[in-house]
């Protein structure tokens, strides 16, 4: 394999390297998983990189290199992984190979939420756990980039490379909290969340953060836009962020739904570096969502949900002040209990057992069990 002098990874860059790899991963039960993508500098993101850490040793695979994966990848999937906010790293690798692990997955992002550590990043949990500090140089690069630094090289490489140690200690915490139930449903969850092959629904994508509590028109011009940036996005090969961030998306609807005949030109301050066909083509946006009619303008998310159902707002707002209490005994954020949306949920369905709560909520068992008595107290005797 290669290896540079002084380095403490080795770089899989060719098929030989990788089949010596695999070979390795025999002897090991457990691995230390990360990836890097290039989702901050292109629209049809990739998996970049891959490390791993297993037996004292990190390894570095570029997968761009042009060798297949999939033997190694069949053998990787048959290891206990170590990961840090494995929701991500797993739902690039399906989608890039078709991987889906076959052991158990311990997330120690997830476990640090569970334990109802204060800080949850990867830096934090190293120093906790082990006393080193972590260099946060190189989270925003372009992996996809070649050649790579031995900088960067270096900083992949810890990514992995505390994550087993890490998740050793966490464990015996888990074990002494009695909460390796909690984690362990936790992680299966992740799982079979990012290895679900069927596609979600597209239609809805276009309502960005801040756009929910629209009015109808201005929701229009904000879907309209979005439909502008993503195709700009897509044939420049350009993160949609890098076309236009979501805030002046919906400032630029805003002004417009205020300002019906005013030239484009005196919009917001930023139309001003828009220039030729990008402008033309974002004026046409604009133009389509004038010629909508009231009826085709969107419907807002809370009319959609609560369509032909009953509805209690104070009951929400009362069964999220008691998980806050029971949260707060626990020693974990309230929202990582049982969330706004979860709640709103169980009130709207009226679930008023473990199984109704997971299957109508969307909790997990742990979750559902822990707060069983406020929702049966909320939904059974009404408000106070």
């Amino acid at each position: 394999m290669n290896s540079n002098d002084g380095s403490d990874y080795i770089l899989v860059n060719n098929a030989e390297c990788l089949a010596q790899l695999t070979e390795s991963l025999a002897g090991t039960s457990r691995v230390g998983l990360d990836t890097e993508a290039d989702s901050l500098h292109h629209y049809f993101e990739k998996v970049c990189l891959i490390q791993l850490s297993f037996s004292g040793k990190n390894y570095i695979i570029d997968p761009l290199a042009g060798f297949s994966l999939d033997a190694f990848l069949g053998a990787l999937a048959l290891k206990e992984l170590v990961l840090q906010g494995a929701d991500y790293d797993l739902r690039m690798l399906k989608r890039s190979y078709e991987f889906r692990p076959r052991a158990p997955v311990f997330d120690t992002m997830l476990a640090a939420q569970v334990l109802g550590y204060e800080k949850i990043g990867l830096a934090a949990l190293v120093e906790r756990s082990c006393g080193v500090l972590l260099s946060k140089e190189g989270q925003k690069a372009d992996w996809s980039r070649r050649p790579l630094s031995e900088k960067l090289l270096h900083y992949a490489s810890h990514d992995t490379k505390y994550l087993e140690a890490v998740a050793d200690v966490m464990s015996a915490d888990l074990r002494r909290l009695g909460r390796m139930d909690w984690h362990r449903e936790c992680c299966e969850r992740v799982v079979t969340s990012a290895v679900q092959s069927v596609k979600g629904d597209d239609s809805e994508a276009w309502r960005v953060k801040g756009s929910s509590k629209l009015p109808p028109q201005t929701m229009a011009f904000v879907q309209e836009l979005w439909k502008w940036r993503d195709q700009e996005a897509r044939q420049r090969d350009r993160p949609p962020f890098m076309i236009l961030h979501n805030e002046l998306m919906i400032e630029l609807a805003e002004w417009r739904v205020k300002n019906p005949e005013a030239p484009l030109q005196e919009g917001p301050k930023f139309l001003q570096r828009m220039q030729g066909e990008k402008f033309l083509r974002l004026e046409n946006a604009i133009r389509a969502a004038e010629r909508l009619t009231p009826s085709e303008w969107p419907v807002p998310p809370e009319r959609v949900r609560e369509r032909g159902q009953s509805f209690s707002p104070e009951k929400v707002e009362k069964l999220l002040a008691a998980c806050k209490i029971i949260a707060a005994e626990l020693k974990i954020e309230a929202c990582f209990l049982a969330s706004r949306a979860v709640v709103t949920a169980v009130v709207r369905h009226r679930a008023c057992s473990v199984p109704q709560m997971m299957e109508l909520g969307g909790m997990m068992r742990w979750q559902a069990e822990l707060v069983l008595p406020a929702v049966q107290a909320v939904l059974g005797t009404g408000i106070k």
